[in-house]
C-alpha cells in the first residue's frame, strides 16, 4: 500500500489530500498539522474582522470530521519537526504532550504554507500588536479590535493584506495610520496605481506615511508608541502586514532545493528537487507562466488549491501538470477595484523582455448609460514579437472581470493583433462598443508591423 504523508492541512494540503482518495481510495493518507485548524479561507479574514463576514465557520470550507470520513488520516496539533529524505521519514512532535515519533513515507507532500514577517525592531512592553496570517490570527485581532478603548490603529505595511486591513477597521470607525517603508503603497503594482490608491486612502481619512521604516514600539501608560525614522505615532493596537514568508525552516539541512526566502523550487508536475517529494501552496515557488522559468514566488489560494490536485494526480500516475502562474490579483480598495496579471514593466525587464507598455483611461460602460464610470488601463508587451506579457487596472468598477480575461490571452500566448481580433460581449450596461482592454491594445505598435509598413 502507497503511504503518502501531506505537511499541512489548509488549501495545498487538503485539496491534495481530498483528490488523491477520491482517484484512489487505497492509498493511504496521513496528514500533519501544526494547528487546529484545517482547510479555511485565509482570504477572507480581512472582511471577517468588520463583521461582513460574521463567524468564523463561513470561512470553513470542510470540518476535520468530514475529511477522516473520507478515510484521511488528519492529525491536528501535529509538528513536523524534521524531513530525512534519504530515509523516506519525517520527526514528528505531538504539541501537547512534546513527544516526538518518526513516520515512513513513500511520497511526500510539503503544503506548510508561509508565516507573517515580524519586524525585528524593540518592541518594549507594548504588547497589542498583531498579524493576520491564520484563523487563529483573525480570531485574536477581532477580539482585540472589540475593545471600545482601541480607538487609533497603526497599519504597518502598504500591500494586499494591509490595504484590506485598513478598509475593515475603517468599517470599525477606527482612526488609522499607515506605515510603509517603500516610497509607495502596492510596489507590485506600478506607479500611477500606487498614487491613486493613495490618494483615496487619505480621502477616506487614513493617515498615509510611505517613506517611513518602524525603529521601535514602547509602551506608554498602555498606549503604544510607533517610533520611526521620521516621527512617532501613539496608537492603541498595531498590524504588521510587511509580507510572508514561506514555513519551511524545518527543512533546514535537506537537500530539497530552495530560494533565498526559503520557498521550495518545483517543476510543473509540483515536485521538488528531490524525487517522490512534492510542495505547493504559499510554501512553494511556482514556474511562470510568461517566462517559462521555475522560482516564482506568488502566495495565492487560487495556485494552492489547483497546484494540490495536481500532485494527487502525479501521485497515482496521471501525468497532469500545473499551468504555472502569472500572479493575478485582485484588490478592493474603499471605493475602487485594483487588478494586475503577468509580469510588471520591471519584472519583464529582469526577466529579458524588451519592455513598452501602453495606458488608456476609457469608461467601463457605455459612456451614455447611467453610472458610466472610468477605468485605466495599462498593457505591458514586447515590441519586438507584439507579445502580451502583463496587465494592470484600476477604477469604481468594471476592473475584476476584465483582468481575468488578460489572464487568459497572456496565457494562451496571445500577442496584439490576436487579442484586438477578440469578439468580446458588448452591451451598454457592461461596455463600450470598444472595450477599455480592445481600445489599450490597439494602441500597441509593434517594431515588426513598422517595417511591414
Amino acid at each position: 500500500m502507497v503511504h503518502v504523508v501531506i505537511i499541512g492541512a489548509v488549501a495545498a494540503g487538503m485539496s491534495a489530500a481530498s483528490k488523491l482518495k477520491r482517484l484512489d481510495p487505497s492509498i493511504f493518507v496521513t496528514v500533519f498539522e501544526q494547528g487546529e485548524d484545517v482547510s479555511y479561507g485565509a482570504c477572507g479574514l480581512p472582511y471577517f474582522l468588520s463583521d461582513i463576514i460574521p463567524d468564523e465557520r463561513l470561512l470553513i470550507a470542510r470540518k476535520p470530521e468530514a475529511f477522516r470520513a473520507a478515510g484521511i488520516d488528519l492529525r491536528l496539533g501535529h509538528t513536523v519537526r524534521f524531513v530525512d529524505v534519504s530515509a523516506r521519514c519525517v520527526t514528528v512532535r505531538v504539541n501537547k504532550t512534546g513527544q516526538e515519533f518518526k513516520q515512513d513515507y513513500d511520497r511526500l507532500v510539503i503544503a506548510t504554507g508561509a508565516q507573517p514577517i515580524r519586524l525585528d525592531v524593540k518592541r518594549g512592553d507594548f504588547a497589542n500588536i498583531h498579524t493576520l496570517g491564520s484563523l487563529q490570527d483573525g480570531r485574536v485581532l477581532k477580539k482585540a479590535l472589540s475593545d471600545e478603548a482601541v480607538k487609533t490603529i497603526a497599519v504597518v505595511g502598504g500591500g494586499y493584506i494591509g490595504l484590506e486591513v485598513i478598509e475593515n477597521l475603517h468599517k470599525l470607525k477606527k482612526e488609522i495610520i499607515l506605515i510603509e517603508r517603500a516610497d509607495r503603497v502596492l510596489t507590485n503594482f506600478e506607479p500611477f496605481i500606487s498614487k491613486k490608491l493613495e490618494e483615496h486612502l487619505v480621502e477616506h481619512g487614513v493617515t498615509v506615511k510611505t517613506g517611513e521604516t518602524v525603529r521601535a514600539y514602547t509602551d506608554q501608560g498602555g498606549r503604544g508608541i510607533v517610533e520611526t525614522d521620521q516621527s512617532t505615532y501613539t496608537v492603541d493596537l498595531v498590524v504588521e502586514a510587511i509580507g510572508v514568508r514561506p514555513a519551511t525552516s524545518f527543512l533546514d539541512g535537506t537537500e530539497i532545493t530552495r530560494l533565498p526566502n526559503g520557498a521550495i523550487v518545483t517543476d510543473a508536475r509540483m515536485q521538488t528537487s528531490i524525487e517522490n517529494v512534492y510542495a505547493a501552496g504559499d510554501c512553494a515557488a511556482y514556474v511562470h507562466a510568461v517566462t517559462g522559468k521555475p522560482g516564482s514566488y506568488v502566495p495565492l489560494g487560487t495556485h494552492a488549491n489547483k497546484a494540490g490536485r495536481v500532485i494527487a494526480e502525479q501521485i497515482v500516475g496521471n501525468d497532469v501538470t500545473f499551468a504555472g502562474v502569472l500572479g493575478s490579483g485582485v484588490l478592493k480598495v474603499f471605493d475602487y477595484e485594483v487588478a494586475r496579471t503577468g509580469l510588471g514593466v520591471e519584472e519583464a525587464a529582469a526577466a529579458g523582455f524588451s519592455v513598452e507598455t501602453v495606458s488608456i483611461t476609457a469608461k467601463d460602460k457605455a459612456g451614455y448609460y447611467p453610472g458610466a464610470v472610468e477605468v485605466e488601463v495599462a498593457v505591458i508587451y514586447d515590441p519586438l514579437t507584439c507579445r502580451l506579457l502583463g496587465a494592470q487596472m484600476i477604477g469604481q468598477a468594471g476592473v475584476a472581470h476584465r483582468i481575468n480575461i488578460m489572464a487568459t490571452a497572456i496565457s494562451a500566448g496571445y500577442n496584439a493583433t490576436q487579442f484586438s481580433g477578440l469578439d468580446l460581449a458588448y452591451a451598454p450596461p457592461f461596455s463600450p462598443v470598444y472595450d477599455p482592454l480592445l481600445v489599450a491594445v490597439n494602441q500597441i505598435k509593434c517594431l515588426e508591423q513598422e517595417e511591414k509598413e
